[in-house]
C-alpha cells in the first residue's frame, strides 16, 4: 500500500492569515488618509467697478470680462479673448490663437497683466488657478 501525502495546512493557515493581515491594512490606510475634496474655478460677478482680486479674461464675445474665482480647474471655450490678468492668483491659461491656431498656455503670478500683442485673438479653452 502506498502512503498519501497530504499538504500542510498549518504553511497554508498561515498564508492565509498573511493576506487577511495586509488586506486589513490595506482597508486601514484608506479609511485613515482622508480624500482631499475635488477643487473647481466658478465664473463669478466681476463686479462694477470690476474686482481687480479676481482672475479675469478680457474678451470681445461677451459685454464685459469674465472673472474667475476659487483654487482649482476649468474647461471652456471662451473666443474673441484679447488680455489676461491673474488679480490674487497664480493662474495658468490655455489658449488658441484664432489667427493661425497655435495652441499655447500662459502662467500669470499674482497681480499680473498680459495682453495678446498685434491685435491677435485667442479661444481661451481652460484655466488653473493655483
Amino acid at each position: 500500500m502506498s502512503a498519501v501525502k497530504i499538504g500542510r495546512p498549518v504553511r497554508a493557515q498561515g498564508l492565509l492569515k498573511k493576506i487577511t493581515a495586509a488586506a486589513a491594512v490595506a482597508v486601514g490606510l484608506t479609511i485613515a488618509i482622508p480624500a482631499t475634496p475635488a477643487a473647481a474655478v466658478n465664473t463669478v460677478d466681476c463686479g462694477n467697478p470690476v474686482i481687480q482680486e479676481y482672475a479675469r479674461i478680457e474678451t470681445g464675445y461677451l459685454p464685459g470680462p469674465v472673472c474667475l474665482a476659487n483654487a482649482g480647474a476649468m474647461s471652456m471655450n471662451l473666443y474673441l479673448s484679447t488680455a489676461f490678468h491673474s488679480g490674487n492668483n497664480k493662474v495658468t491659461f490655455f489658449y488658441t490663437v484664432q489667427e493661425n491656431n497655435y495652441q499655447t498656455s500662459l502662467t500669470l503670478e499674482k497681480w499680473q497683466d498680459r495682453g495678446l500683442p498685434f491685435g491677435l485673438h485667442a479661444t481661451v479653452t481652460s484655466v488653473v488657478i493655483w
